[in-house]
Formats: C-alpha cells, sequence, structure tokens
C-alpha cells in the first residue's frame, strides 16, 4: 500500500450488467443516463462513500489485465489517504445481484487475499431502471473498508472533498434536492426501500434551478438566506467540479471536489 496526494475501458465481463463503455473520457451508459466519474482529472469507475467505515473511496478503470487503482480517503482524518492495486475478477451475477471479486494486484501490493468485492445490482430490476442514473455500486469489501455504498433514485452529482460530501438528486418531474454529509458528523443510514442506502443529511434543501452552458451545468438552491451553488463540467470537457456557499451576496466558501460522479439523463 502506497501513500500520496491526490484506463482503459472495463473488461468484457462489466458488459454482463447491461452497461456500455467509450473510452478517454470514460462514460458509462445507463439505462436513463450517460456518467462519468473522476477523481482529480482521472476517470474512474465509481465512487463510495461508505456508511459504515470512516471513507470514501473511487475505484479507477481496470485495465486489460483486470488491475485497478482503489483511492480510499480518511473521514476520521482530513486529508489522508492511501491507494492500492487491486484485480477485478470476471463477474459472478445471480438473482439481479453482480459481485466483482478484487485480489491484490501483486504481492507486493499487500492486503488481505478477500473476501473483497465490488457489490452492484443490474438496474433493470428497478420499476423504473431510468431512476438509476449514477454506477448501481451499493457496497465494496476491501482491505481498506467494507460495508454499504451511498446510492440514490435520480442522482445527478455525487461528490467529496476533504470534509464532507455532496448530492444533487433530480426526480421525475423535475425536482432537484441537494444534501451534504459532514463527516464530523455522527451517521444514521437510511433504507428507504431495500435498495436505496443512504444516511440523515448535514443539509438538505429541496427544489433548485438549473443552469446550462456550453462548459458546464450549474444546480442553485436557497435556503434560510444561504444560496449553494454546485458547478461541474459538463461532459467532454475538461473535468472540474465545485461547491460555492454564499449569504447575501457574499461567497463564504467555495470547495472544488476531490472526486465526483456526474449524471446526465438521456
Amino acid at each position: 500500500m502506497i501513500k500520496r496526494s491526490a484506463a482503459r475501458i472495463l473488461s468484457a465481463a462489466l458488459l454482463s450488467t447491461g452497461i456500455a463503455h467509450a473510452a478517454g473520457p470514460t462514460i458509462q451508459t445507463l439505462p436513463g443516463s450517460r456518467v462519468v466519474t473522476y477523481l482529480g482529472s482521472t476517470p474512474g469507475w465509481f465512487i463510495c462513500d461508505s456508511l459504515d467505515s470512516p471513507s470514501v473511496a473511487e475505484l479507477g478503470w481496470p485495465d486489460a489485465n483486470g488491475r485497478s487503482r482503489l483511492s480510499t480517503y480518511s473521514k476520521s482524518n482530513p486529508g489522508q489517504y492511501v491507494y492500492r492495486n487491486y484485480r477485478v475478477g470476471a463477474a459472478d451475477p445471480g438473482a439481479g445481484q453482480v459481485y466483482y471479486p478484487l485480489s491484490p494486484a501483486s504481492p507486493s501490493a499487500g492486503g488481505s487475499s478477500g473476501p473483497n468485492a465490488v457489490h452492484t445490482f443490474n438496474p433493470g430490476a428497478l420499476s423504473d431502471p431510468s431512476q438509476a442514473m449514477t454506477p448501481t455500486v451499493v457496497s465494496l469489501t476491501s482491505a481498506e473498508l467494507s460495508g454499504d455504498c451511498r446510492w440514490t433514485l435520480g442522482t445527478r452529482l455525487l461528490g467529496f472533498d476533504k470534509a464532507r460530501s455532496f448530492m444533487v438528486t433530480e426526480m421525475p418531474g423535475g425536482q432537484l434536492t441537494y444534501q451534504t454529509w459532514n463527516y464530523a458528523d455522527s451517521v444514521r443510514k437510511v433504507n428507504p426501500d431495500g435498495v436505496q442506502r443512504t444516511s440523515t443529511p448535514s443539509v438538505r434543501v429541496v427544489g433548485g434551478s438549473r443552469l446550462l452552458s456550453s462548459t458546464q451545468e450549474t444546480f442553485v438552491f436557497q435556503n434560510a438566506g444561504y444560496t449553494y451553488t454546485v458547478r461541474v463540467a459538463r461532459q467532454g470537457q475538461p473535468a472540474g467540479a465545485s461547491v460555492t456557499v454564499s449569504r447575501g451576496g457574499k461567497v463564504l466558501q467555495t470547495e472544488p471536489l476531490t472526486g465526483y460522479t456526474y449524471a446526465v439523463p438521456r
């Protein structure tokens, strides 16, 4: 395992989930969306905002040999992270659930040899598959973390920085919701329907607006005198996303996101 500051398309095994891929930047095509995931400027497969471990992780795209890098950021020690190389095995599907085994990419990579896995599900199992906007990864088990990953219907953006996680959702009819989870706050898990996995937010604002330019999409939310502005680069543009909090027209803080998943309706 190596500490430091912070692709190819996924192997054919992933095609069993019904996900299609394109290279550079990597775009996943789901029933209702086109999705990109970035850690910095590097495309990845998915982000796991863990609900059972004090960590948030990003798994990169496996290369032709299944080798992938898992970057894990600490929620309890802001700014600290580690990465480890894994080999992603062939999909093991059953009853709509799909598991991808993870094993150390080499003896020198260290860590447990198992049972480590990425747990996803087939979005076709949902009553409305188009609401699975982001990769349907609901749990991750590795040497670094273990347990449920935050996943909800209608997610347009899931991202994180050193202090909190962020989410923007858009439900049928266009209603937008902004939520954040401060890492300093305690976690109370919420499983509304057996599929979605999340926790009680630190901030939740229902109702917002969207602005679209040639280079970015902007979501704006207002509550109790505060304005929350979420900006994300459009697909095909250089990666980048940020959240700005302002009050009375004065910017209080702007937080660039370390990593994020961004979905656009098809």
